[in-house]
């Protein structure tokens, strides 16, 4: 019996999300050691932060306690500038993780591109337009 011919763009939209969820998970696993280690090098303080969490206070208190301000649409400055600190690089983990679909989706499209396959390539579009937008905060579920 012949196995099914797998389609390119889904093998390579297969192997993006798999390493890039691999790589955003070690990360993951990483920097709380990190964070908890080098306390004084994080831009928000945990021990703060786990406290405020834990007394059940509403998001933009706890950024007051950490002494942050909130920036609800400056959120990338914020980390971007202290990527070198151990909380900023835990972020970067978790936005690697969570935009693995656009990612993974760039070489999709280029795939169904080259295929002529102008449906599912608008349907990638699309798709990227809506992590690109989320991600950007300026569309929120909120």
């Amino acid at each position: 019996m012949d196995k099914p011919k797998i389609d390119k763009s889904q093998l390579s939209f297969g192997n993006i999300v798999h390493w890039i969820t691999i790589v955003s998970c070690l990360i993951s696993l990483i920097t709380p050691v990190l964070i908890l280690m080098f306390p004084e090098s994080n831009l928000l303080n945990p021990g703060l932060i786990f406290n405020a969490i834990f007394e059940g206070m509403r998001p933009v208190e706890v950024w007051e306690i950490a002494g942050v301000t909130f920036q609800s649409g400056g959120f990338w400055h914020l980390f971007l500038d202290n990527f070198f600190t151990p909380d900023g690089f835990a972020t970067f983990g978790l936005v690697l993780g969570c935009s693995v679909a656009l990612w993974a989706l760039i070489p999709a499209a280029w795939q169904f591109n080259k295929k002529k396959e102008y449906f599912y390539l608008c349907t990638s579009l699309f798709v990227m337009a809506l992590i690109i937008l989320a991600m950007s905060g300026l569309v929120s579920m909120a």
